[in-house]
């Protein structure tokens, strides 16, 4: 025996007339239109975070500090090295004072001839050697205060904090890991600053580009809601 197929079933519709659609397709990123990523300015160990994935932060406000140990050593022995330095040039003016002292009580004995023009240079020569070590030790205050200036900066870098109100996105650190600022900044956290504004960031082949302009409806998915088109 022969085995028959199923009958076969003709539909018949009417021609109509309408228009075709076509797609540009492309695959790529969904971002916030505003991202910072939030570095350290100096080296050290995590010491402790204040804030996680998605947590909320607001600008100025600590979301990590890295262990201040050495940096508040680093501004006392720079304290110290200023109060030093002061003291040296306290002490550099009461020597110009002597010599100009001294100077002057040579001239008026060389004026009497009591006193060679030999030691009356010798005591100008002194005062002009206290004044310049005045100026060297009042450039030495300067550079004191400099390093007093840079050692409190880095003790204020070890408290990080957000530069702008948003949601962090991404941490790259834990508690009692080592960051290194040697070369640039490492990155901490991300922090999105408004997750309302989104951007899709894609590459639409060449041969496409011509097909888009402005004003056209554009629709995309994601995967976390499958099925789901976002216009």
């Amino acid at each position: 025996k022969s085995r028959q197929g199923p009958p076969v079933r003709i539909e018949t519709v009417t021609v109509d007339q309408g228009r075709i659609s076509a797609k540009v397709t492309a695959t790529g990123t969904l971002s916030a239109l505003v991202t910072v990523q939030v570095g350290s300015q100096v080296s050290g160990r995590i010491e402790s975070l204040k804030v996680d994935f998605n947590s909320p932060v607001k600008k100025g406000q600590i979301i990590a500090t890295i262990e201040p140990s050495l940096f508040q050593a680093a501004v006392e022995q720079t304290r110290a090295n200023l109060l030093s330095a002061k003291a040296n040039l306290d002490q550099a003016r009461t020597g110009s004072m002597q010599a100009d002292r001294e100077y002057t009580r040579a001239k008026a004995l060389f004026a009497e001839n009591l006193l060679s023009k030999a030691d009356v240079d010798a005591a100008e020569a002194n005062a002009q050697s206290a004044k310049a070590k005045i100026a060297a030790m009042e450039a030495s205050v300067q550079q004191a205060q400099a390093a007093v200036h840079q050692a409190d900066i880095n003790l204020k870098y070890t408290t990080i904090v957000s530069p702008i109100d948003g949601v962090v996105i991404s941490r790259s650190v834990d508690v009692g890991q080592t960051v290194a600022a040697s070369l640039q900044a490492p990155t901490l956290f991300t922090i999105a600053q408004d997750l309302t504004k989104m951007q899709v960031d894609t590459n639409v082949a060449e041969g496409d580009v011509g097909k888009i302009k402005p004003g056209m409806n554009v629709t995309f998915t994601v995967d976390a809601h499958p099925g789901k088109k976002f216009a």
